[in-house]
């Protein structure tokens, strides 16, 4: 399922039990803190090894930013 903005703000600050990532689309993700902070990541694989590369913070970085970026 893809990111939505609705998603992002519904889900900034809010406290959970432990880290929660969800995918979007070209290896663009995003990992949820249990304090609530979302980073937006571009996940690849080099070397045969996945990678994590993180691209920026919600709603410092839009979802809009993310995708071009990545």
């Amino acid at each position: 399922m893809a990111l939505s903005d609705s998603w992002l703000k519904a889900n900034h600050r809010k406290e959970r039990a432990e880290r929660e990532e969800k995918g979007d689309r070209d290896g663009l993700s995003v990992r949820v803190t249990p304090k609530g902070k979302i980073i937006f990541q571009m996940r690849y694989r080099y070397d045969k090894k996945l990678q994590r590369l993180d691209l920026g913070s919600y709603p410092l970085m839009s979802l809009k930013g993310a995708r071009d970026e990545n």
